[in-house]
């Protein structure tokens, strides 16, 4: 899958039922999110935006996600 997709940015909040998230993506009107209540991942729809996005896995957002948490990470001393 190469559609340089990026995320930028997350948000975490808390629910009644987990922690939901919205990411900020390097692509104008694209966001993933996860509402918190036990639901899938997904790109929230705003077409003609979202549409190259379409087909995207669960598992590839999350990987995503995944990479932009440990750049984001990276300068973290563990003592």
């Amino acid at each position: 899958m190469e559609n340089n997709l990026k995320v930028l940015g997350v948000r975490y909040f808390e629910t009644r039922r987990g922690t939901g998230y919205q990411c900020k993506t390097n692509k104008k009107n694209v966001e993933i999110w996860n509402d918190g209540n036990g639901g899938a991942t997904y790109i929230a729809p705003h077409h003609p935006h979202t549409k190259p996005y379409d087909h995207m896995t669960e598992e590839e957002m999350e990987n995503l996600i995944d990479k932009y948490e440990e750049m984001d990470n990276r300068f973290i001393e563990f003592n």
